[in-house]
């Protein structure tokens, strides 16, 4: 019964597979367009501007035909010109060094006279026109010392403490004697998500956890007791040195309903005095990171602040004498305060010092927003920024003008309201004024949000006299363009690159095509991006895959160029399209930049109302194009890309027929806490901390995804790396458990060694991946004698 069902099998797929192109063709084709194969094949799409003086002129480096390029820009004209002679500054360079200086010129300043190279052991600076060149050592290196702003004294760990030295010296200064294992100064936490690289590198490595102040004197040091906090057990199966015995790490991570989560230390240390002094933050405030404001006089400085589960946010200002903490500003919100509507971007918070005055972000109105509060009080002055729509960005203050330069979103009413557009507005209140008419998604370097790095401001993209910015805009079918504008009224002074895409182009890549639908709710309208295969044909069906991720915190369906050539998670979209088949990613209800409304839809059950809007978007889309095939519709993702796709075929098994769920947090009540972007944990009674070690939340169990094994109909793949701290493997046994108890057949790849970051740097994961859906969805046998290549990548934390 089993041959003669595979032979009608084969039977019914003959016609489809007599049509379609040899698979191996399109395995090399599908490889051309990966992601990680066209990382660097768009060529100056975007810039880093540097400006001089005062801003009259800015540099920056560019890919030329020969090789990297450096051009200096009349900011009043946007007269462009080489900077040097690279060939000549090169032999002048290796002349004054007395040997091979690195394979790009590491140019690090540059005026219309001059040009400074560091290289790993002294510095060079260079005159110009004459190209001669005088030669000062630097410093011998130490990678395990971090160093003050001023350069002089720097800080390294021993023995669990802190110890300062001085350049030009052999003697060091304990700074600290009560530093202990799982309680050290300078070192990460198990909750950092990032312990097993570290743990497992001799590197020596700066110390973590410490913020200089600008002036030198002072530095704040965070650290987490985690002595009484669970050690958590990772087997390294394949040991990297080539032993044969298996290596245990056991970094220290609590768990959802741990009793022990660990508590933070931020101490203030004054270098000169050796006195340590704690920050006092008192009714349940938790600093967000560090200090990144520091006054002017070196007596305060400014943190971000919130409470349990982000329920209430702040501005803090800080005593660096004393310790003490005055919460400048404060607001409570029902769900999930925060400081920028995307949380992986920089917090829209400013301190403007000599006006006492602070720049605020905030989601009252149901939208992000930009306020301006009394610094000393706390007190609303006025309301920046309006409209239904979101604030992304600050990107520029000038304070001279008292002018704020912020990118946002659309709204609805827009053709789409993730094209994002660069704004200015005043300080004193009126209408935001536009600056970038034209269509698409514009993105604009941001400043840094503090003081803490002297001179980081020389590569902002609003220019120091506060007349000029430097923004690049594309869209999906359109390469990128940077140009330099007034920031008076947004006109075009030059342009200053135009990408280059033949890389792209050469390679194959097609743009993707956007799409407006409507959520499940029959009202909300929904936005994706649909990549479609080569040649389609019409009144053909082609088989679906649903490219997902649905975390509350990022969205998915690229807008831009860049993004839809190399996305970020999950990967492999123009590939799949490639191989036959059409693949969807949209951004459902509960995803950022929009409104907080649409956002908050995912906070208690988180994935649910997504999943619910990409089923009826594929629906809509079939309707629209004709070759969609509902029969044959598969799903994949990674993290929590993992967790929609595997709740995906286990609570909608008729209509996502395969899965490949990696790295995905498929319960949560073995997971690390996640609070803030879901509810605190509740076990009743009030209870946040497990009764007993089964115990599960009860606003967590319609999150769990174990009791929804019995549902599996479909072919399912589950996926996990070895060393992974973000989704934690023990929680894809879990899994993995409950559908052998169900005695549901399904698949999975254990990754030997593998992080977080597989998806995008595992080759055999991507071409297994490949694999599955052309086996189970498309019906087809993979090509047995390809092997995928994929170039290097670097990882990329978070998701």
């Amino acid at each position: 019964m089993k041959s003669a069902a595979l032979l009608l099998l084969a039977l019914s797929a003959a016609p489809a597979a007599a049509e379609a192109p040899p698979l191996r063709e399109a395995y090399a084709r599908a490889a051309k367009v990966l992601d990680a194969n066209l990382v660097g094949a768009i060529r100056n799409a975007d810039i880093a501007p540097r400006w001089i003086g005062d801003g009259a002129r800015l540099w920056y480096q560019r890919a030329g035909e020969g090789g990297p390029e450096w051009i200096i820009v009349d900011a009043a004209t946007g007269a462009r010109a080489q900077a040097f002679d690279p060939a000549r500054l090169r032999r002048a360079a290796e002349a004054a060094a007395k040997g091979d200086v690195a394979a790009v010129l590491p140019v690090s300043a540059l005026t219309a006279s001059s040009v400074t190279l560091t290289l790993a052991d002294r510095t060079l600076e260079c005159a110009l026109p004459a190209y001669t060149c005088t030669s000062a050592p630097l410093p011998t290196a130490m990678p395990d010392t971090g160093w003050a702003p001023d350069g002089r004294q720097g800080l390294f760990v021993r023995d669990h403490n802190l110890h300062l030295r001085v350049r030009g010296s052999d003697e060091t200064v304990a700074l600290t004697d009560d530093g202990a294992e799982h309680f050290a100064y300078g070192t990460l936490p198990g909750t950092s998500l990032m312990s097993m690289p570290l743990m497992r590198s001799a590197a020596p490595r700066p110390p973590f956890g410490i913020v200089w102040s600008p002036d030198s004197r002072r530095f704040v040091s965070t650290r987490v007791d985690e002595r009484k906090v669970a050690p958590f057990p990772f087997v390294e199966a394949v040991p990297q040195d080539g032993s044969w015995r298996p290596k245990l790490w056991q970094p220290r991570i609590p768990l959802v309903g741990d009793a022990e989560k660990g508590e933070t230390e931020i101490a203030i240390f004054d270098v000169a005095e050796r006195r340590k002094t704690i920050i006092d933050l008192k009714d349940g405030w938790q600093l967000q990171g560090s200090v990144f404001h520091w006054s002017a006089d070196g007596r305060r400085g400014y943190g971000l602040v919130a409470k349990a589960a982000a329920k209430a946010v702040g501005l803090a200002e800080i005593d660096l004498e004393t310790g003490a903490v005055r919460v400048v500003l404060q607001e409570e919100t029902p769900i999930w305060g925060r400081f920028n509507a995307f949380i992986y971007s920089p917090p829209n918070v400013r301190v403007l010092e000599k006006t006492r005055e602070v720049l605020w972000f905030s989601e009252r109105d149901g939208w992000g927003q930009i306020y301006l509060h009394d610094l000393e009080t706390g007190r609303l002055k006025r309301k920046l920024t309006s409209g239904k729509r979101t604030v992304r960005d600050i990107v520029g203050i000038d304070a001279e003008r008292r002018r704020l330069f912020f990118t946002a979103g659309g709204t609805d009413a827009d053709p789409d309201p993730y094209f994002i557009r660069l704004y200015s507005t005043s300080l004193d209140g009126g209408a935001a004024r536009l600056l970038t008419p034209e269509t698409g998604v514009h993105l604009v370097a941001r400043e840094p949000i503090g003081n803490a790095v002297p001179g980081s401001a020389a590569t902002a993209a609003l220019s120091p006299d506060g007349k000029r910015i430097v923004e690049s805009h594309s869209a999906l079918d359109r390469a990128p363009v940077t140009v330099l504008r007034s920031a008076d009224d947004g006109q075009v002074v030059s342009v200053l690159e135009a990408a280059d895409v033949s890389r792209v182009a050469a390679a194959g890549w097609r743009a993707p095509t956007r799409v407006k639908i409507t959520a499940a709710d029959g009202k909300t309208p929904l936005w994706g991006t649909v990549y479609f295969p080569p040649d389609m044909q019409p009144g053909r069906k082609y088989p679906v895959i649903d490219a997902i991720y649905g975390g509350p915190q990022v969205t998915n369906a690229p807008t831009d160029y860049n993004e839809a050539v190399v996305t970020m998670n999950p990967r492999s979209r123009a590939a799949l399209a490639e191989l036959g088949f059409i693949v969807v990613t949209i951004d459902g209800r509960g995803t950022p930049g929009r409104s907080k409304l649409f956002n908050n839809a995912s906070y208690e059950v988180f994935a649910e109302p997504e999943l619910a809007d990409h089923v009826a978007g594929i629906r809509e889309l079939a309707e629209r194009f004709g070759n969609f095939d509902l029969d044959r519709i598969g799903i994949y993702g990674h993290s929590f890309g993992g967790y929609t796709s595997a709740r995906a075929i286990l609570a909608h098994p008729d209509v996502f027929k395969v899965a490949v769920s990696s790295a995905g947090p498929l319960n949560f009540q073995g997971f690390y806490p996640v609070e803030g972007l879901f509810p605190i944990a509740d076990y009743g009674q009030g209870r946040n901390v497990r009764p007993d070690p089964g115990a599960v939340p009860s606003n967590y169990r319609q999150l769990d995804l174990m009791p929804l094994a019995p549902n599996l109909k479909g072919k399912l793949m589950l996926v996990y790396g070895e060393m992974d701290e973000n989704a934690l493997p023990s929680v894809t046994l879990q899994m993995a458990d409950a559908l052998i108890k169900a005695n549901k057949p399904f698949d999975m790849m254990y990754l030997p060694n593998e992080t977080h970051d597989f998806h995008r740097t595992s080759a055999y994961y991507t071409q297994r991946m490949w694999d599955y859906f052309v086996e189970h969805l498309m019906q087809r046998e993979p090509p047995a004698d390809f092997r995928l290549e994929m170039k290097a990548s670097s990882p990329a934390p978070g998701f």
